[in-house]
C-alpha cells in the first residue's frame, strides 16, 4: 500500500481514488496505536535539526566555551527555542550550572518573556539549583495559574529535593489560583488535597 504522503498533490481519476482507498487499512490507522502500516511521517525541519545541535554543542563544551554559531539562537522563533531547551533537559545529566551560567550569559534566557522559554529553562535551572532562576520562577508561579506552566516547575521542586520551598510558594498563591490549578499542584507535591478543600468550593 502506498503511503499517503506519496499521494499528496497528485490528481487521481475516480477509479485511482477508489483503488487507494480499497487497499488502505483504515482500521489500523484509527484505531491502533501504532504508525501508519507503510512508514513514518517525518516532520523535523532543518532548522530545528539545527536547534537541537547547538543544545548538543554546548552540552559537548561543558560550559568552557560556546560553539562557533551560538549567535543563529538569535534567529530561533518559539518552537525553535523550544527544541533547543528541550534537547538540554533531555539531556540533563549532562548539564551543570558552568553551561547553564554561560546559556544564560549569551541568551538572557532568565528574562526572555517567551512563556515556552520560561516553562523549559526554570525547571532545568530548579532541577540543577541554579540561583539566578529562582526569583524569576518565583515570580512566574505567582502571576498566572495555568497548569501547563505551573506544574513543570513544582514539578522540579518536588523531584530535586525542594519540598518545602514547592509547598512556600504554593500556599502563597493559593488565594489566587483556579481550583483545578489548586488540586493539581497539590498533587504535583504529595499534599493532601483535602487539606486545600476549603480554598477550591
Amino acid at each position: 500500500m502506498e503511503t499517503w504522503g506519496k499521494w499528496v498533490g497528485m490528481n487521481y481519476v475516480g477509479k485511482e481514488v477508489n483503488d487507494i482507498l480499497a487497499a488502505s487499512n483504515f482500521n489500523t490507522w484509527i484505531f491502533e496505536s501504532a504508525l501508519p502500516p507503510e512508514g513514518t511521517f517525518d516532520f523535523s525541519t532543518p532548522e530545528a535539526d539545527d536547534a537541537e545541535q547547538l543544545a548538543l554543542d554546548y552540552i559537548a563544551l561543558g560550559g568552557a566555551s560556546s560553539p562557533a554559531n551560538k549567535d543563529d539562537y538569535n534567529s530561533f522563533y518559539s518552537n525553535l527555542k523550544v527544541v533547543f531547551y528541550n534537547t538540554l533537559q533531555a539531556n540533563i545529566d549532562q548539564v551543570d550550572i558552568a553551561l547553564l551560567t554561560l546559556i544564560d550569559a549569551n541568551y538572557d534566557t532568565t528574562n526572555d518573556p517567551d512563556p515556552e522559554v520560561k516553562q523549559r529553562w526554570y525547571p532545568i535551572g530548579l532541577t540543577l539549583q541554579y540561583n539566578p532562576v529562582y526569583d524569576a520562577a518565583h515570580t512566574w508561579v505567582s502571576s498566572m495559574g495555568r497548569c501547563k506552566y505551573l506544574t513543570p516547575v513544582y514539578d522540579a521542586l518536588e523531584q530535586s529535593g525542594q519540598h518545602d520551598l514547592g509547598v512556600q510558594w504554593y500556599n502563597e498563591n493559593l488565594d489566587f489560583y483556579h481550583p483545578v490549578a489548586i488540586s493539581t499542584e497539590a498533587r504535583v507535591l504529595g499534599l493532601d488535597t483535602a487539606e486545600t478543600k476549603a480554598f477550591i468550593q
